[in-house]
């Protein structure tokens, strides 16, 4: 005989407890469709603009300053609650900005700049 019984509501229960656990990955998945202009249903409210707001400054900060790319990561890798991006320091982080200015092109060693050229025809193949 199995050691496991249906009893009543025994699905609902473990439903609602994987629920629990999923919450935060699908927010995630789901939370930002709202903001394309071709998504149907409900709409955005204007919590929803200033959050969107917000984690948009946060991921343009995360370019150029660990700590905001730590914060973001340890969201989305679910390590951490959505929650934990408006802490104190977190949203300080964000106010300030990134520490390294963006950049306006890829940063590329001599040897990748030498041989994208070459790839794009606009230097001489080295002499030997």
């Amino acid at each position: 005989m199995d050691t496991w019984r249906l009893v009543p509501g025994l699905a609902r229960r473990a439903q609602g407890a994987i629920a629990r656990c999923i919450d935060t990955a699908w927010a995630l998945a789901v939370g930002q469709d709202i903001h394309f202009p071709t998504t149907t249903g409900k709409r955005p409210t204007v919590a929803d603009r200033l959050l969107h707001r917000y984690v948009s400054r946060l991921s343009r900060t995360a370019t150029g300053c660990f700590h905001a790319a730590t914060y973001l990561t340890d969201v989305l890798a679910l390590q951490a609650t959505p929650t934990s991006l408006v802490r104190p320091r977190v949203l300080l982080t964000a106010l300030v900005g990134p520490s390294r200015p963006l950049l306006d092109a890829p940063q590329l060693t001599d040897s990748e700049q030498t041989l994208l050229e070459r790839l794009r025809g606009d230097a001489q193949p080295p002499t030997t």
